[in-house]
Formats: C-alpha cells, structure tokens, sequence
C-alpha cells in the first residue's frame, strides 16, 4: 500500500511540472512567435522601401487647364527614381498647392512605379487694373493669379481692389457684360467697375460715369437706359451719373479722375449738374 501511495505521488509530480512548464512557455512561445512576426514585418517593410520595383517611373495629370504638363513635370522631376513608400504625399501636396493657379491638389501612388496629380485650378474671372503694377489677373475668390502680362480681353476690368466689395463687383460686371455685349470692341469689356466703396458701386462708361450704389442692380441700369439716348440726343457725353435715388436720375459734368493715375473712359473735368 505504502508503494501505491509513493507511485501515485510521483505521477502528480510529474503531472504538476508539466502543467507548471506549460503554464509559464506559452507566454514566452507567444512573445517568441510575435517578435518573429514583427521582425518579419519590419525586414519586409525595409525590403519593400529599397526595392527598385517601386521606383517612382512616371508622374501624370489630371485636370490641367491652364498649367502646362511639360511644366509642371519638370518641377516635381526630383520624385523620378525615388521609391513610393519612401514619399511624403503631404509635403508634395503643399508644394502643389503653392502654385496661384492651384485650387485644390491630390496626390495618389499608384502602385508599383507611378505617381498621379488630380489638379483643380483657379478659373480667371477679372482683370485688376492699376497704373503702378499693371494688370493683375483674380479668380472668384479675388486669389491672385498673375501680375502683368496681357490678361484676357473678355474679363471685365476692376479698379481698387477691395474685398469686401469684389462678389458684388462681380456680379454687376456679369449682369453688365450681358447687357453691353453688342457694344463691346473686339470683345473687349466697354466699362470698369470701380470696388472702392462697397456702398457705392461705381461703373465707368464711354460716356460717362455711374453711380450704381448697393444692389438693385436691373432697376438701376434700366433707369439710366430710359435716360440714355435723351442724353446721347442733346450731347451730354462724360458725366457723372447718381442711380442710387429712388425714381430719380441726377447727372452733373465731368467727375473727379480715380486715385491711380488710371485712364478710364468718361473722364472730365466739367462739373456741371442736371436732373431727370
């Protein structure tokens, strides 16, 4: 009986330190498993970011319009060769984005060898024009796109530039290229909207200035056409006409020449005044 009970104990002995040696190497055999992994994981990743496979081979573009993709190429050509795990798609995306004409920019790795530009650009909405620096070429926004050069004819013409005033500008210069499309020379926008005063919207025309003040744009404009061969028919041409009166046109000579030094049509120095 003595035997038996020995024997008995030795098996739980060893039943017991081989459940104990279990118990304390699945953990280890757990870590030892996941560190292989990982390093598996980070020997691959090293692998991948040196392998010529992914060597950036060619860049293309989406959405020019105005920006030349020979051009633009050129000035990103230093991502050619380098590998796309290695790229940092953020800083590419704000040198894009430095770009004026540049709106909005997205940068994709297009897997294995290619990196793609999806570009929105600016549109050109109106010429600036200012005797010192020239033309400067705005969007919708009033974002600058370029300075000097020879803008585009059809764009209407702006004169000091003003933020608050430039959605309005440019909804006046829209209903007033409209409706004075037919008088335009070759294209050309036949007045200047002065932005100075977001409470008075000033217009120079052929022959004369106006007044349009804030809003009620239609029924301002059609007022002065009611007046506008009266005033063609008794030779009153340069000047200054005051639309912003409820039912009342008042017209006096000449008006005082914009700051600038800026040549604008229906300048005068004559300062006599009528009403209609």
């Amino acid at each position: 009986m003595r035997a038996i009970a020995i024997q008995r104990n030795r098996k739980r002995r060893v039943r017991f330190s081989w459940a104990k040696m279990v118990a304390w190497g699945r953990p280890v055999l757990f870590a030892l498993l996941l560190g292989g992994l990982f390093f598996g994981l980070y020997a691959g990743s090293r692998r991948l970011a040196t392998a010529p496979f992914f060597e950036v081979r060619e860049i293309r573009w989406q959405g020019l319009r105005h920006l030349k993709e020979a051009e633009m190429t050129a000035r990103f050509r230093s991502i050619l060769g380098r590998n796309l795990f290695r790229l940092d798609l953020a800083d590419i995306q704000g040198q894009l984005q430095a770009n004026p004409w540049v709106k909005e920019a997205v940068v994709r790795k297009d897997f294995p060898d290619q990196l793609t530009f999806i570009v929105t650009e600016r549109v050109p909405t109106a010429v600036e024009i200012e005797a010192s620096r020239g033309p400067i070429l705005r969007d919708q926004e009033g974002a600058i796109l370029e300075r000097g050069g020879t803008p585009p004819e059809a764009l209407p013409r702006l004169l000091h530039y003003n933020p608050a005033s430039y959605a309005k500008g440019l909804q006046l210069a829209s209903f007033l290229s409209e409706s004075l499309k037919r008088e335009a020379a070759d294209g050309r926008p036949a007045f200047v909207v002065d932005l100075a005063d977001p409470e008075d919207l000033v217009v120079h025309l052929s022959e004369g200035v106006l007044h349009f003040g804030e809003g009620d744009y239609l029924e301002r404009w059609q007022r002065f056409l009611e007046i506008r061969s009266d005033l063609e028919r008794r030779g009153i041409a340069n000047r200054e006409i005051d639309l912003r009166f409820q039912k009342k046109v008042v017209v006096k000579g000449g008006f005082t020449r914009g700051r600038g030094g800026v040549d604008l049509p229906g300048w005068s120095g004559d300062q006599r005044k009528s009403s209609f």
